[in-house]
């Protein structure tokens, strides 16, 4: 039961994290006042949770085909993988918290990276140990932390369109 539910949260984080060009913005429109540029360290953080997010999305998609096939040793690597990759995303998440344009997507990122990284943990190590309860404990918990991810995923698209734009503006 508990790989359906992990297979049913990996589904979920699927679809574009980023928003394409944004609304309203195009080479013909009239000039307006300038955006207040970002601080270089936000605009990279920004760009790498973004990024990381690909990789996210990949490792869930290799879980939750690992579980339909219920290939252990696919699963024990897509939770290390995944937990490798959120141990170093924890440093990013920390550079955004207190800049005002990027503090709603911390707190979504501060819910849910903490749970994906426990999760992932959890099964890897479950999995090591030939723990079947482990199994379905980490699988749970990563699945709470993947739905948590939705939000942070729905907020970091528009963001990484803005620190483009702020990058462009910084390199000028």
């Amino acid at each position: 039961m508990a790989l359906v539910v992990l297979a049913a949260a990996c589904g979920a984080t699927t679809g574009s994290p980023t928003s394409g060009a944004s609304a309203g913005t195009s080479s013909g429109d009239v000039a307006g006042p300038s955006p207040t540029s970002w601080p270089g360290p936000i605009i990279e953080a920004v760009m790498n949770l973004a990024t990381a997010d690909a990789q996210i999305q990949s490792a869930g998609t290799d879980l939750a085909n690992a579980a339909t096939y219920e290939d252990l040793k696919a699963m024990w690597g897509a939770a290390d993988g995944l937990a490798t990759l959120l141990d170093k995303l924890t440093f990013e998440v920390s550079r955004i918290k207190d800049y005002p344009a990027t503090q709603d997507a911390y707190n979504a990122y501060n819910v849910a990276v903490p749970e994906m990284l426990t999760g992932a943990k959890k099964l890897r190590d479950a999995i090591t140990a030939g723990d079947a309860a482990g199994v379905t404990a980490g699988s749970q918990q990563l699945s709470v932390g993947l739905q948590a991810y939705a939000s942070a995923r729905r907020l970091i698209g528009p963001l990484a369109d803005q620190a483009l734009l702020m990058k462009k503006l910084l390199s000028k």
